[in-house]
C-alpha cells in the first residue's frame, strides 16, 4: 500500500475518532440536565476535564505497549476504546455511570498519539513531520465541524445523550478502514549519497525535556482563553453566538489553509527559532485582543493568532519528529500527548481562576506573557548544551 494511501486512511480515521471528543463537550450542560437534573452546574467544568486527565495518565502506558506489541493493534484498540466509552455514555442511566464513561474515554482512547506512532512506522521518515501537521489539521477540522454537527442533531430533537450512540459509529467505521493497512511500514532506507540531510545545524536539536517545556508554555498560552472567548466576544462587541463562534474558530481555519505550505517552507530548517517566533506572535496577538475595542481589529488579531498558532504547531511537530527513534516512537508520542493534556488541564483551571479574580482582560495578558516567556525560554535553551541532543537516527 502506498504511503499516500496509508496517510489518508489514518487521517480520515483520526478525524472520525476526534469527532465525538471535540463535538460533545460543549453540550455537557444539556446532557447533564437529562442525566442528573438537580446537579450543580459547576460540575460541568470538572466533567469537561475528566477525559483529558485520564488520557494524560494512560497515554504513556499505551505508548509503551505500542512499541512492544505493534502500533497498528494499539491504534485499533484506541478506536475500539472510544466506541465502547461512547456506548457506555449513551446508555448511562445515572451521573456516576456517565462519569465512568468519561473516564473510559480518556483511559481507552488516545487516537492522536496512536495515529502518530503508527505513521512514524508506516511512512518514510522524511514525511513524518508533515504527517504530524496533518493529524493536527484533522483535529482542528473536527473542532470546527463537530460542535456544529452535534448541535444540528440536537436541533432535530435528538436527545443530547443519544448523540453519543450515533458518534460511537464513527470509531467503529474507522476500525474497518484501518484493518487493511499493513502492520508495519517498509524498512527505512538510508539517505542517498549527496542528498540533503534533514538534520539542521549539524544534527543538534532541542532535547525532549526542552521540547516538552516549550510545548507546555505554548499550550498554556493557547488554551487558557478558549473557554472564555465566545462569551467575551458577545459581551465586548455585542455580536451573536454565531459570530462569536466564527471568531473562536478563525485561528483553526487559518491553520487548515497554512499548515501544509508552511511545513514545506520549514523543511530542513532549524525549527526551534520558528517555534519561538510562533509563541511570540501568539503572545502579541493575545495582548492585542485584550486591548482592542474594535471588532475588525479583534478579528484580525484572531487571524494573525492563527498564523502564530500554525507556526508554533508546525515547528513543534518538526522538533518532535527529529527526536523520534523507531524503537520508542509509541512511548515518545505517548509522553508528549500526556504532557499536552496535563498542560491543557492547568490552562483550563488556571485560566478560570485568573478570570474569576480579575476578569477576562487580565487572563488575555497572562496568556500573552506566557507566550512571550516561552519564546525567550526556547531561544535561551537552544544555546545551552545540556538542553540539546543529536537528532534521532533516521
Amino acid at each position: 500500500m502506498s504511503p499516500g494511501r496509508i496517510k489518508a486512511t489514518v487521517l480520515a480515521c483520526h478525524f472520525a475518532g476526534a469527532f465525538g471528543p471535540m463535538g460533545l463537550p460543549p453540550f455537557l450542560g444539556l446532557i447533564l440536565v437529562g442525566i442528573a437534573p438537580g446537579a450543580d452546574e459547576s460540575l460541568i467544568g470538572w466533567l469537561y476535564i475528566v477525559p483529558t486527565a485520564c488520557l494524560a495518565i494512560s497515554a504513556p502506558l499505551w505508548g509503551r505497549m505500542a512499541d512492544r506489541w505493534g502500533r497498528k493493534p494499539l491504534l485499533l484498540r484506541a478506536q475500539i476504546g472510544l466506541a465502547v466509552s461512547f456506548l457506555v455514555a449513551g446508555f448511562a442511566g445515572s451521573l456516576p455511570m456517565f462519569m465512568v464513561a468519561l473516564c473510559l474515554q480518556g483511559l481507552l482512547g488516545g487516537t492522536f498519539s496512536a495515529s502518530n506512532a503508527y505513521l512514524s512506522e508506516a511512512l518514510p521518515r522524511e514525511e513524518l513531520s508533515q504527517a504530524l501537521n496533518l493529524t493536527q489539521a484533522s483535529a482542528r477540522l473536527a473542532l470546527i465541524l463537530a460542535p456544529a454537527a452535534v448541535g444540528f442533531l440536537i436541533d432535530r430533537h435528538i436527545d443530547p445523550q443519544n448523540v453519543y450512540l450515533i458518534v460511537a459509529l464513527l470509531p467503529l467505521v474507522a476500525v474497518l478502514m484501518l484493518l487493511p493497512l499493513p502492520a508495519k511500514g517498509p524498512p527505512k532506507s538510508a539517505p542517498a549519497a549527496g542528498s540533503e540531510s534533514p538534520k539542521p545545524f549539524g544534527g543538534q536539536v532541542l532535547s525532549r525535556g526542552a521540547i516538552m517545556a516549550g510545548q507546555t508554555g505554548f499550550t498554556l498560552a493557547m488554551i487558557s482563553t478558549f473557554p472564555f472567548l465566545v462569551p467575551y466576544s458577545m459581551k465586548a462587541f455585542g455580536v451573536g453566538a454565531g459570530t462569536a463562534g466564527w471568531l473562536f474558530g478563525l485561528p483553526h481555519i487559518v491553520y487548515l489553509f497554512v499548515c501544509i505550505p508552511l511545513g514545506r517552507h520549514l523543511r530542513n530548517r532549524d525549527p526551534a527559532p520558528w517555534f519561538a517566533a510562533g509563541c511570540l506572535i501568539v503572545g502579541g496577538m493575545l495582548a492585542v485582543q485584550a486591548l482592542t475595542s474594535s471588532l475588525p481589529v479583534f478579528a484580525m488579531a484572531r487571524a494573525l493568532l492563527g498564523v502564530g498558532m500554525t507556526l508554533g504547531y508546525v515547528s513543534l511537530n518538526a522538533l518532535i519528529a527529529q527526536t523520534i527513534e523507531d524503537a520508542s516512537a509509541g512511548r515518545t508520542f505517548g509522553w508528549f500527548d500526556s504532557g499536552a493534556k496535563l498542560a491543557t488541564i492547568v490552562a483550563s483551571v488556571g485560566g478560570g481562576m485568573i478570570a474569576a479574580m480579575g476578569g477576562v482582560g487580565p487572563l488575555f495578558f497572562a496568556a500573552a506573557l506566557c507566550g512571550a516567556m516561552t519564546a525567550a525560554m526556547v531561544m535561551l535553551l537552544l544555546g545551552m548544551e545540556p538542553f540539546t541532543r543529536s537528532a534521532a537516527l533516521k
